[in-house]
């Protein structure tokens, strides 16, 4: 085991030659998003195969990936600042506008009782939690995202 946790650390240190596709970006903020979007494709055909605990971990990591993106595309949050706990993420959210207030307590809330629940408690997994996590991180994401879609089409449209 020693052997690989050194192995671990030093893939990470090193620069990385063979990045995924689609992550390989200067942009701090558009990489997020990217992660967003592929953390909740990924959960999609983790839910088909039934691995419910990884499509809950991923949706509620998605959701993360989504509203940093926001912050870093705001600008009132640089990815050296961002807050250290998955609480701080959303009241930062609060605090910029792009939730209210009482959405980002109830997500951060929904958090530390899933992360009781899953982890310390009742652990299991299951088809509708997952569903239903997965489907709070698609929203999410649309609803983060809108203004940025939104922009979008106005361009295509004024082409």
């Amino acid at each position: 085991m020693e052997q690989l946790i050194d192995e671990v650390q030093a893939a990470f240190d090193h620069r990385p030659t063979e990045i995924e596709s689609g992550l390989n970006v200067d942009d701090a903020a558009l990489l997020q998003l990217r992660k967003g979007c592929r953390l909740l494709a990924g959960a999609a055909a983790l839910q088909d195969a039934a691995y419910y605990t990884l499509v809950i971990e991923a949706s509620f990591v998605a959701i993360e990936r989504t509203v940093e993106f926001r912050l870093f595309e705001r600008g009132t949050t640089q990815p050296d600042d961002l807050p250290g706990t998955h609480s701080g993420v959303y009241r930062e959210a609060a605090r910029t506008g792009i939730f209210a207030e009482s959405t980002a307590a109830d997500l951060a809330d929904l958090w530390r009782n899933y992360q009781a629940k899953t982890y310390y408690q009742d652990g299991l997994a299951t088809a509708d939690r997952a569903e239903k996590t997965y489907a709070l991180a698609a929203e999410v994401h649309t609803f983060v995202n809108y203004p940025t879609l939104l922009r979008s089409v106005e361009r295509d449209l004024a082409r």
